[in-house]
């Protein structure tokens, strides 16, 4: 079993990690645009089934020198869906990213993804696409979502407990995971379907005070633009009422609103300058350090699933807590949440494990298995089920 990891960054290297601990993986090729990136997400890996190579992903030709032979190639980079797809079905292998990407609006690049579809179909190879993190719990709204005659609203929620510890007492924005992405996600209108229509709200609106379960407990949470919002109306049929709200980045909004987010050149002392570049420029690389994990930091992944069964209206909570702290003691990385998922559905992918064939998120899986997959590595959900009682 040959895997490709397209991007060693803080999630790409966390892949490498995860997929060098799992049972039956062969090969593993660790790429990016900088060998050096590559070389030290294989070290970290301490595996010699894990190698590292130079790739320019924006060249088609270079990516298919690099993932040729593989069964599946993961896509850890913030763009480049398209071309990594193309590649995919050039080299017969199966495909799996973290996020949409390419400088699209969301909504642009869920249907040119999904326009791949009868590519895959045809090739007899499937896609798994926006398999990143909180994306996970997809899976756990389908598996609600099929327990009902009808699915009227989901509402997904994401927060953390507490922010990451800062050491410095004038910190400096420096998320842990490519800084061009965290920077972006907050960057465009939010996105709500309701009523079979997609509707735009502003950056940073909805807010609310959600009550999480323990020991994550209140939090405060707003809409933003996250895949889920576009594909959920589209794999789970009926429903009529879709949002995401995660805890706010407040240090990126007020980056933002001070035009940092801005690829539009400005003039400064004659010289035309995007402030994005400039701030992108001057943030630190994205890596993990033992100051971000040295506390127990908890977060939890959401969904709420309203709808009827047998003329009685139901709400499922499905929801995981996760522990930051303990993700690193097992797996070496925090971003276990991401990789670890990422890895699964890989594997999975290569071993003929996923049958549906085609362009799928995660919420077109079949549930059951890939659920208890999962749990099997310590990915477990849990579920509350409350209900109208008609006497």
């Amino acid at each position: 079993m040959q895997i490709s990891i397209i991007g060693a960054g803080a999630q790409g290297s966390a892949i490498a990690f995860v997929l060098a601990k799992t049972l039956g993986v062969s090969k593993v090729v660790s790429a990016d645009i900088d060998l050096d990136v590559a070389k030290r997400a294989a070290e970290k890996t301490k595996s010699d089934r894990v190698s590292a190579k130079r790739v320019d992903a924006g060249s088609v030709d270079d990516l298919f020198r690099v993932v040729n032979g593989s069964d599946t190639v993961i896509n850890a980079t913030p763009r480049f869906n398209f071309n990594i797809m193309e590649v995919a079905l050039k080299s017969n292998a199966n495909y799996v990213d973290l996020a949409s990407g390419d400088g699209e609006s969301t909504e642009d690049a869920v249907q040119k993804q999904l326009a791949f579809d009868d590519k895959f179909k045809d090739a007899g190879l499937t896609a798994v696409v926006y398999m990143g993190g909180p994306f996970t719990t997809n899976v756990a709204v389908r598996y609600a979502a099929d327990r009902l005659d009808r699915v009227d609203e989901i509402r997904m929620r994401y927060a953390t407990d507490k922010f990451v510890p800062i050491k410095d007492f004038v910190p400096t924005w420096a998320p842990s995971w490519s800084p061009e992405t965290a920077l972006g996600e907050w960057i465009p209108p939010a996105t709500i379907y309701e009523n079979g229509k997609f509707k735009e709200a502003s950056p940073f609106s909805g807010v609310e005070d959600y009550s999480f379960p323990e020991p994550v407990g209140p939090a405060t949470v707003c809409y933003i633009d996250y895949e889920p919002t576009h594909t959920l109306p589209r794999f789970i049929k009926g429903v009529k009422y879709v949002d995401y709200k995660i805890r706010p980045d407040r240090m990126a909004g007020s980056l933002i609103k001070m035009g940092f987010g801005s690829d539009k050149p400005v003039d400064v002392k004659g010289v035309r300058v995007a402030p994005r570049d400039v701030l992108l420029a001057l943030l630190p690389p994205a890596v993990e350090t033992e100051l971000q994990i040295r506390e127990k930091v908890y977060g939890c992944s959401l969904a709420e699933v309203k709808g009827e069964k047998a003329d009685k209206k139901i709400t499922y909570t499905v929801y995981r807590i996760s522990n930051l702290l303990e993700d690193y003691e097992r797996w070496g990385t925090k971003w276990a949440g991401v990789a670890v998922p990422a890895a699964l559905t890989a594997t999975m992918l290569a071993k003929g494990e996923i049958r549906t064939k085609g362009v799928i998120p995660p919420e077109g899986l079949k549930p059951e298995p890939f659920l208890a997959k999962l749990a099997e590595k310590g990915w477990v959900f849990q579920e509350r089920i409350t209900r109208e009682i008609h006497l």
